[in-house]
């Protein structure tokens, strides 16, 4: 079994157990033992809007330093958000020797407190972006390579018609994220291909759900989040893929809202692209937590199951 670095991030670990335990059960199966940092802590979230004030990347520097003390060359997530701020941080210290100078400077003052013996240790190393950040999809691609799921799948997809969303994160700032094309991505595609799904493309596949407004302008939200679904509805998906926390809880569990707003909504099954992964190499339904959906997701799949049975 490969030991491979592994940040879930904040809300897998409450909101989201769905996106960290078809994860883990996923992976498992491919020959990974995913590995968490010791002592992990959120990464902010979001990027700096602004570098000059460097504390803005101490928590991801902090997280990517301790891949790197605990031996670590990789290390892989799924959340988008996540993804998004390890990955520029990497990039911003690595293009600026300076920056790197000072956030190691920063980090320098940092305590660990072991938890039995409260013996204190402030000698940390410092970092030098020796750690390679993968969003899953990406290392799925590069790293394993699609093809090694045909001769695991347990069940046949053929015929389910999945709309990938990317939203916006995955993809942009393109020259620091970089994990496909802005413009034209196709690694989702590629993805669902590989597991016998149908993918359908659909124009809103990367644009934005409504983000962090479903707080502050709620009905906003629901406005794009309802352009994302109908324009994945039109194009004839069964199903919208996505990898993203928030996306998640906007696009899936906000459908009620949605429904309010609109009417004529009548819901659409959202899923974790690793809730589809494990699916198809056969991980157990309970594991998958499907109940946690608020458009249950199980008939179109268990559909899927009996229409090709039967044909």
């Amino acid at each position: 079994m490969n030991k491979l670095h592994y940040y879930p991030g904040c809300t897998l670990k409450e909101k989201t157990t769905n996106l960290d335990n078809s994860t883990r059960a996923a992976m498992e199966i491919l020959g990974y033992e995913l590995v968490e940092p010791e002592g992990w802590t959120c990464c902010g979230a979001e990027y700096p809007l602004t570098e000059d004030k460097i504390v803005g990347l101490a928590a991801p520097a902090r997280i990517l330093r301790q891949v790197e003390i605990e031996g670590g060359n990789k290390v892989v997530t799924t959340c988008a958000f996540c993804y998004n701020v390890l990955k520029r941080t990497n990039e911003a210290l690595l293009r600026d020797p300076l920056k790197q100078k000072r956030i190691n400077a920063y980090l320098r003052d940092d305590i660990k407190i072991e938890p039995i013996t409260k013996e204190k240790t402030t000698d940390f190393p410092e970092y030098f972006s020796t750690v390679w950040v993968f969003h899953l999809l990406e290392f799925l691609k590069n790293e394993v390579g699609f093809t090694q799921f045909h001769s695991l799948i347990k069940r046949n997809l053929k015929g389910l018609k999945v709309a990938p969303y990317y939203g916006c994160r995955l993809l942009r700032p393109a020259d620091e994220v970089g994990i496909d094309d802005p413009e034209d991505p196709h690694i989702f595609e590629e993805f669902l291909n590989a597991l016998g799904c149908e993918p359908v493309d659909f124009p809103f596949k990367q644009e934005c759900c409504g983000s962090y407004i479903s707080v502050s302008l709620p009905d906003a939200a629901s406005e794009a989040s309802y352009q994302v679904l109908k324009s994945a509805q039109n194009a004839g998906a069964d199903i919208l893929a996505l990898s993203c926390p928030l996306c998640y809880y906007n696009l899936d569990r906000r459908q009620d809202r949605i429904r309010e707003k609109f009417p004529e909504f009548t819901g659409f099954p959202i899923l974790f692209f690793t809730q589809i992964l494990a699916w198809a190499l056969g991980v157990e339904e309970s594991v998958l937590g499907f109940d946690q959906h608020f458009f249950d997701p199980r008939p179109v799949l268990y559909q899927e199951q009996k229409t090709e049975a039967v044909s």
